[in-house]
Parts: structure tokens; C-alpha cells; sequence
């Protein structure tokens, strides 16, 4: 890494009542979006908006959202006007035969968001909370007469970015998905949630909501930025090169190659910036002066000559930028071999720099555009807009109403918009495009190999997952039960909601209703031919009766279930053959019941173990312990260091991780402890779970750590709780309360069904 040098003379005085950072997030709130989303597309915290938004409400004695967005400084005051610049293109702008790979951002983040006149409609108004009230302002004046509207609360996604062959988004809980033929669930996203991010072909690159940059896939910089650091937005040169904006204005940058400060960047570079737009040939910066620099390639000759003066906003195109003036004038400069750079007279709202094109918006809300017009329409669509994307050989202009008209090249179907109303949120690849309705849906078209023309399956979301011997089940948000297998009786569960749930055998499954009691179900025929031809499990229907009482949480072994009651004590029942039901005395907080054999955390936090021992899997080691997991032969358990330690069968099939054993205490006839950490520092466990050929167990942190026979299978996301099956695979509930499953999936076990997508509104 390289950090470029800083230059800069600190920040100016501002004029005016309103300081330029309040002055940057009116703005964002005048083109609409929750707090959260306004923080994304500023790359600073939710709580600062709010803070922001506070404080310009009693500085300009108004009441609510709606009048803050409508209001306008007076012409006496208006000394200098500050305008929302772009954090940062959030795709690269990629060279690739003369045209821009992932050549335009997202409109809301790229460009001034749209300042209407005093004799303009009032934008609309910002979204705000369920129990709050928005108002519909008849005067642009802050003592105008309001009248009250409700307005819902908003989903969707805080950002979206595509370029060729994969998009990515993040929702409002600052989880990422990515989708598309260069995406992976294998090789990313990294753990974390974040607020921004940005697509270069395979590899992408995200923000953190703690200010950490990481990227994925690509070139394979894992720990870029890894480094306590805090950034607002980054960007490419070349395809090679990431850039990255810090929070105190300056540039660092990578390469898989030796990159030398100021090589791309010469005289021109003179941080501290407060965005940072651009990619592909060359980067700009945007001081809290308003003046600009550009660095990078000039092959032009003239694209880095920035002509001087400030500027609200700035759009870097393939070989040309242009920028907003405080005035409302568009000047460019760079290439104009297709006249990309005369830009008409007048004043604007915003201006968008695509490949070869530029387009724009008047006051009056119309749209102007110039450059090369071989792909655009016979002439510019009619009407008034809010916001406006070039891109490769096309655009796409989101009118007043909320629908779109997009236009220009169309091989891959990339301007076939659907109908309906959007948002400001566009993404466009060479072959795709992505923009997200008014409802919060995402909606693509283009090349299908390249991105899903429909909205982006989501995991689905649970409270507890439960992997059987050949099913998987889980409890929904809404406390209902889900099941998937290959067909047994197992996934027809009973109705109701729940709160617990526990399987190990491919016939039978357990749940705690809401009301503590407990309910089994399963398929009692397959059961009862089992009971006949096993001797041992003679009594095996029994499972199926249970025990009165109201429970806290349980587990199921084999052919027998363990429970803990509400007042500690613990229950058993089922198949007895080895004692597996034989539950000891006293008050306990944790079971766990293996094939033959079951293991609990007594209040104390001392381990209680009972039934089949032939292989030592009883036999638990003194001290004290958070979580346990009962295998086929074998049981673990997390101390309340955060070590592991692990005793009974192992046979080979389940090495520590390499470098991390340490010899086990005297305790058992086959133990291994188990120490998770490197050269620097030791990482705790919070848990862990026993499969039959593989242990997979969460840090502290919330990453998930796998040995064994598919731990490469794993997801690279945070999670808060797992489920071992006792045929080889896994399933977890991630932080942001996605289901993932992975290992040995020999009927579908692991395939979990996407979230449904919500009902349409009427």
C-alpha cells in the first residue's frame, strides 16, 4: 500500500448560516432516502445525518424533513452555495477497447442530486419513520400553511453497484449480496456489514460500517486495507489499481504491482478531498473549496487539466469529465472527438459523463445531451426528470413520475426497463443494468449471464436451523416451521409458531412451541420398522409421547430427545437402551444429545455426560464450559477461556486445524484440545458443533472457523449460531438472520430455500 502525500492547506471558513457538511447532507435529503441511506451515499454515520438534520431544523426554525428539503437560502445570504459531490463512483468506469466497463454510478451518488428553483414543484419528501409524519408543503416558504400526509418507512438497498458479469447491493441492514456469473458465495463477501461498495468485473471492493476497506475475488487482495482505518469511498485506475479516500481527505492505493506515490497522480494531487469520483483512466478529487484535481492517465493530453474555479459536483466519463459550477453552469474538458464536451448553455440541476456522451439536466427539469449520438434516440426524451445516467452507449433518465426511459445501444437488452416507478438508485454494466424501485425491490435487465433480470434470491431468514441426517428444518421470523429433505415425513411440520427446534435422525424432529410446551412429529412407519428390526430400539415410538411440562430448549439425539426444563431440570425420553435417557439430577443450562449419548452444561458450568461410552465419548474433562456438542462417537466443548477441547472416537476423521492443537489434558481415552490462534494473538470461540467428519465453531467475532471434510465449503459470513447434522453436513444462522448450509448434501439437505418475495402492493 501507498498513501499519496497530503498537500493541502486544512479547511476554509464557511459562509452562510449552513456549514458545507449540512449543507452536503440537505441536499442528499432533498433527493429523499432514510437517514441510513442518506449516511451510505455520504459515507458517514446514520447518527451524524441525524445530528445534521437536527441542527438545521432549529437553526432554520422549521418543523420537520419535508420544510428543511423545501427551503431555500435567501439571495442576501447566498454567498456560496454547497453542493452534494459523489463520494465515489461506486463501480469502476472500465477500459476495455475504448469503452467504459461498469461506465456510469449510481445517479444519486455521481451527481448533484436535483436542486429545484423556488417556482419548481417541492421535491418529494423525504421518507421518515412508521409513527412519524411527513408534510406536504404548498409554499416555498418556511412559515407556509402544511397539511399532514403519512408516509411509510422504506427498504431496499443503501447501495448498488454493477459492472460486467456480476452486481452487487447492500440492504438496510448493511448486509451485501452479489449475484451474477463472476459472483461467488465461496469467494465472498467478506464477514461485516458495510455501507458502500464497488464492482471491477470479479472483484469487489466494500466499505465497512467501522470505516474498513475489503475487497474479494479479482486479484485475490484479501487483506486490503485491513489496517484500522477509516474510508468514505474507493475507486479504480487501470483495472489494477484500487484508491481509496480516508475520512481526513487522503488517498491510499494497491497494486498487484510496485505503485509509487504521485506516479499517476504528478503536481496535480493536493488532498485533503472530501469525495473522490472517477475510475478507469484517471481519478478527481473534489476539495471542500470546490476546486478539483485529476491524476492518472492523460492521454488525451487534457483530461487532468481541470480548469479552475469551484464546482457542486463532478462525473468522470471514459476520456472526459465535466462538472457543475456553483451557478449552475456545465463546463468539460478532456477528449472531444465526438464532441462529448461542448456542453449547451444554461443551467443545471446535474450532469452525468458517460463513455463517449454527456447528458445532463436543465432547472426546468428537461434533459440536454451531447456527444455521440450514433445510439441515442431521434431526439431527446420529452418531459421533466429527477436524475439522469450515461453509460456505454447508453442512457437511462428517471423521469419526474418515478419511471424510467432508458436508450441507446441495446444488444443485450440493457435498456428494456421494466414498467413501474424507481428510485434515484441506477447501476449500469456494459450488459446489464440495475435499479431499485420506489417499494425497495431490485430490478435488472441485460444479459442474463451476467446479472439476474429479476431481484436477487435472498437466503432465508430464521431464528434456529436444525440439519437432521437427511433434512434440514428451521424456525421462520414468523415462529412458523420450514423443513427441506429428500421427502420424509419429516417436512410436513405441525402448524403453530416456535422457538426451538432439535433433529439428528432422518425420521423425526422436535420444536418448542411459543407456549414452552413440546411437540414431535415424524414418520412413525419408517420408525416402526426400525423398531423392529433393531432390538435396542423397542421403545423407539416413545419419542414421540414426551414429557408435560414447559421448556426452555432442547435437543434430539439418534432416537431420543433431552430437554431442558424452565426451571433448569432436564427431561428425557425415547430409545434407553445404553442410557441415553438416564438424565442426571440438578439444574442445567445446556444439552446436547449425540448419536447413543448425551452431554449438558450444569449451572455451575461443569459438564454432565451419560449413555453410550464405547468410545469414551462420556468421558468429559473437568473445568468449566459456554457450549457443548455431542457427535456420533465423539463430544467437544468450549471452556470459558474460549479454548476447545474434544474426547472420544477420532479415528482420522477429525484433525484439529493445523498449527492450533495442543496436547490435551488426561480425561478422556481419545481428547484433543484445541487453541484457535497465529503469531499475534488468540482468538476465543463462542461456540462450536461436532459433525460426524467435520467440527465447525464461531470466534467471538463472529466468524465461523471449519476442519475437516468441507470446511473449503464453508460461507464467509458472520454467524450466531450453527447446526451439525449427523450425515456430514452443516447449517447456521448468520448475524443479519440469513440460513446458510453446506458439506455433504446427498438429498438437498443443504439447499435452503430462498426467502419469499413479499406480497405486491395493491
Amino acid at each position: 500500500m501507498a498513501r499519496m502525500e497530503r498537500r493541502g492547506r486544512g479547511r476554509p471558513r464557511h459562509p452562510g448560516i449552513l456549514t458545507p457538511a449540512e449543507r452536503r447532507v440537505l441536499d442528499a435529503l432533498r433527493e429523499g432516502g432514510t437517514n441510513a441511506e442518506i449516511a451510505a451515499r455520504l459515507g458517514i454515520g446514520a447518527e451524524t445525518v441525524k445530528t445534521h438534520i437536527s441542527t438545521m431544523l432549529s437553526k432554520l426554525d422549521l418543523s420537520d424533513r419535508q420544510q428543511l428539503a423545501a427551503w431555500r437560502e435567501p439571495p442576501r445570504e447566498r454567498r456560496r452555495r454547497w453542493a452534494f459531490a459523489p463520494l465515489a463512483v461506486p463501480f469502476p468506469l472500465k477500459v476495455a477497447g475504448g469503452v467504459v466497463g461498469g461506465a456510469v454510478v449510481v445517479a444519486a451518488i455521481v451527481v448533484a442530486v436535483v436542486l429545484t428553483l423556488p417556482r419548481d414543484p417541492a421535491p418529494e419528501p423525504p421518507p421518515l419513520g412508521p409513527t412519524a409524519t411527513a408534510t406536504a408543503t404548498v409554499a416555498s416558504s418556511p412559515t407556509a400553511t402544511t397539511t399532514p400526509v403519512a408516509t411509510p418507512q422504506p427498504s431496499g438497498p443503501i447501495a448498488l453497484s454493477a459492472d460486467v458479469g456480476q452486481t452487487c447491493a447492500i440492504d438496510e441492514t448493511g448486509e451485501i449480496s452479489c449475484w451474477g456469473s463472476s459472483a461467488s458465495p465461496y469467494a465472498g463477501p467478506l464477514p461485516g456489514k458495510y455501507r458502500w461498495v464497488g464492482v471491477n468485473g470479479g472483484e469487489v471492493c466494500a466499505i465497512r460500517q467501522s470505516g474498513q476497506l475489503v475487497c474479494w475475488g479479482g486479484f485475490s487482495r484479501w487483506n486490503l486495507g485491513e489496517e484500522p482505518s477509516a474510508y468514505r469511498s474507493a475507486g479504480w485506475l487501470f483495472d489494477i489499481i484500487v484508491c481509496a479516500l480516508r475520512e481526513t481527505g487522503e488517498v491510499d492505493c494497491w497494486s498487484d504491482r510496485a505503485f509509487e506515490p504521485g506516479e499517476y497522480s504528478g503536481e496535480n494531487y493536493q488532498p485533503p478531498y472530501r469525495s473522490l469520483v472517477g475510475g478507469g483512466l484517471f481519478l478527481c478529487g473534489l476539495r471542500e473549496t470546490g476546486e478539483a484535481d485529476c491524476w492518472g492517465a492523460n492521454l488525451d493530453g487534457s483530461e487532468l487539466d481541470v480548469p479552475p474555479g469551484a464546482w457542486r459536483s463532478l462525473s468522470v466519463g471514459d476520456a472526459h469529465a465535466c462538472g457543475l459550477r456553483e451557478t449552475g453552469e456545465v463546463q468539460c474538458w478532456g477528449s472531444n472527438e465526438h464532441g462529448q464536451t461542448r456542453a449547451p448553455s444554461g443551467n443545471y440541476r446535474m450532469v452525468s459523463a458517460g463513455a463517449t456522451h454527456t447528458c445532463a439536466i436543465r432547472e426546468s427539469g428537461e434533459l440536454a445531451c451531447w456527444g455521440l449520438t450514433e445510439y441515442g434516440p431521434p431526439r431527446i426524451p420529452p418531459g421533466r426528470f429527477r436524475s439522469v445516467t450515461a453509460g456505454d452507449y447508453r442512457t437511462c433518465a428517471l423521469r419526474e413520475s418515478g419511471e424510467l426511459a432508458c436508450w441507446g445501444l441495446n444488444d443485450e437488452g440493457q435498456i428494456d426497463a421494466p414498467a413501474g416507478r424507481f428510485r434515484s438508485m441506477i447501476a449500469m454494466a456494459s450488459s446489464h443494468t440495475c435499479a431499485v424501485r420506489e417499494s425497495g425491490e431490485i430490478a435488472c435487465w441485460g444479459s442474463a449471464s451476467e446479472a439476474a433480470p429479476d431481484p436477487p434470491p435472498m437466503p432465508l431468514r430464521a431464528i434456529a436451523v436444525a440439519a437432521g441426517e437427511l433434512h434440514t428444518c428451521a424456525i421462520r421470523e414468523s415462529g412458523e416451521v420450514l423443513c427441506w429433505e429428500a421427502g420424509n415425513g419429516v417436512a410436513a411440520p405441525p402448524d403453530g409458531e416456535f422457538r426451538a427446534i432439535s433433529m439428528t435422525s432422518a425420521l423425526y424432529a422436535c420444536a418448542i412451541r411459543e407456549s414452552g410446551e413440546i411437540v414431535c412429529w415424524g414418520d412413525e412407519f419408517m420408525l416402526g420398522r426400525m423398531a423392529g428390526q433393531r432390538p435396542f430400539a423397542a421403545d423407539i415410538l416413545d419419542m414421540f409421547e414426551g414429557i408435560p411440562g414447559n421448556y426452555r430448549s432442547l435437543a434430539s439425539g439418534y432416537a431420543h430427545t433431552c430437554a431442558i426444563r424452565e426451571s433448569g431440570e432436564l427431561a428425557c425420553w425415547g430409545n434407553n437402551e445404553v442410557g441415553q435417557t438416564d438424565a442426571p439430577q440438578g439444574t442445567f443450562r445446556a444439552v446436547s444429545a449425540g448419536r447413543l449419548h448425551t452431554c449438558a452444561i450444569r449451572e455451575s458450568g461443569e459438564l454432565a455426560c451419560w449413555g453410550g461410552n464405547d468410545e469414551g465419548q462420556t468421558d468429559a474433562p473437568r473445568g468449566t464450559f459456554r457450549a457443548v456438542s455431542a457427535g456420533r462417537h465423539h463430544t467437544c466443548a468450549v471452556r470459558e477461556s474460549g479454548d476447545a477441547v474434544c474426547w472420544g472416537g477420532n479415528e482420522g476423521d477429525l484433525p484439529a486445524p493445523e498449527l492450533y492443537e495442543t496436547p490435551c489434558e488426561p480425561g478422556g481415552r481419545s481428547c484433543w484440545s484445541i487453541r484457535i490462534a497465529d503469531d499475534t494473538a488468540r482468538y476465543p470461540l463462542r461456540t462450536l458443533v461436532a459433525g460426524s467428519d467435520a467440527i465447525c465453531g464461531v470466534l467471538e467475532s463472529g466468524d465461523l472457523l471449519c476442519w475437516g471434510d468441507y470446511a473449503d465449503d464453508a460461507p464467509r459470513y458472520r454467524f450466531r449460531s450453527l447446526s451439525a447434522g449427523i450425515d456430514g453436513h452443516f447449517c447456521g444462522i448468520t448475524e443479519t438472520s440469513r440460513v446458510y448450509c453446506w458439506g455433504y448434501d446427498n438429498a438437498g439437505k443443504t439447499d435452503v430455500p430462498d426467502e419469499p418475495a413479499p406480497a405486491p402492493a395493491p
